[in-house]
């Protein structure tokens, strides 16, 4: 199936937008359903369940922010194993599957200067005030979306030939 992936970004971050001002949903809730509403991934309405608990950096801790959570959710319910056991080598996911999860990540930092939700709302103190105050999280989570839209449209191939940021792996001798 062909699909007109700008027109499906734009849509993907509209909804993400009117699912955090006007539907009252977390952001990563925000993120996944407006995904799965925008035809971005094929899943039931209701499976926007399993975005609820990475709200505002998982369960209100503040670790990584929910957005950007959903974005990685998304593209692996698209992208992901389907049977991890059945990997013939132990670096399959690093050299076939990372590397996307690694450029969302990277793509989202740019755009949120954090991939923490405590940094991204701390920038910002008035932010849990009211909903008035959020502008920041509303921009990052409209971003996400349009960020999940991009990586879901590249299929396994494509993704397997992009380069990892250096600048947002953190784990020795990873590269």
């Amino acid at each position: 199936m062909n699909r007109d992936w700008d027109a499906v970004r734009r849509a993907a971050m509209e909804h993400a937008e009117d699912n955090m001002v006007n539907r009252k949903m977390n952001c990563a809730e925000a993120v996944f359903e407006a995904l799965i509403r925008s035809g971005a991934i094929d899943a039931p309405a209701e499976a926007v369940a399993y975005a609820t608990g990475f709200g505002s950096g998982a369960g209100g801790a503040g670790y990584t922010c929910g957005a950007l959570t959903s974005a990685i959710l998304a593209n692996g319910a698209a992208h992901g194993r389907k049977d991890p056991s059945s990997a013939k080598e132990k670096t399959e996911l690093k050299e076939l599957h990372y590397r996307r999860y690694n450029n969302i990540v990277s793509d989202f930092v740019k755009i949120a200067n954090s991939g923490l939700c405590s940094e991204i709302v701390n920038a910002f103190p008035d932010a849990y005030k009211d909903a008035a105050n959020r502008p920041n999280c509303i921009r990052v989570v409209k971003e996400a979306a349009g960020i999940a839209v991009d990586y879901l449209k590249l299929d396994l191939a494509e993704a397997a030939k992009l380069e990892y940021d250096a600048s947002v792996v953190n784990i020795r001798n990873w590269l």
